[in-house]
């Protein structure tokens, strides 16, 4: 019997739940590719409620009330980790505003390798994006992730 995709609302962030990455719905997998750029292999994916709005209207899933949209594969609570702090990033402004504190507390040369090994993955050349992907790798990922820091 095979498993079907789940659609569950937690705290206005809408989840899309399927069996595995390679049962990912096309139109969702378009949507993601649009806003963070084709990575691959993609296992999760999240993107705004408003952009996946604007960019396709008359999607089905544009009549819940929600903030957010984070896909990831059932019993994968690493992906899950992953994609509630992109959530968490762009629905919470304090939270937010401590990663760019973070951020700029770095040395250059480490913000440089971090945005070389994010562009490396796929993900597109636009500094909100980076960042997002930095705190959210930064905040699931062993701590040598992105190396050390050298300051």
């Amino acid at each position: 019997m095979k498993k079907t995709m789940k659609i569950e609302v937690h705290e206005r962030v809408l989840h899309i739940i399927y069996p595995s990455p390679s049962d990912i719905p096309a139109d969702l997998l378009e949507i993601s590719d649009a806003y963070e750029g084709a990575t691959y292999p993609r296992v999760g994916f999240n993107f705004p409620f408003s952009f996946m709005c604007t960019h396709t209207p008359r999607h089905s899933l544009t009549s819940y009330d929600v903030d957010y949209v984070i896909g990831y594969p059932e019993h994968d609570i690493l992906t899950k980790r992953h994609e509630l702090q992109h959530a968490k990033y762009h629905m919470d402004s304090t939270y937010r505003a401590s990663i760019q504190t973070l951020w700029d507390s770095f040395p250059s040369s480490f913000q440089q390798k971090v945005i070389q090994q994010l562009l490396h993955m796929k993900y597109p050349n636009r500094m909100e994006i980076l960042l997002d992907e930095f705190q959210a790798y930064y905040t699931t990922e062993k701590p040598n992730f992105f190396g050390k820091v050298r300051r």
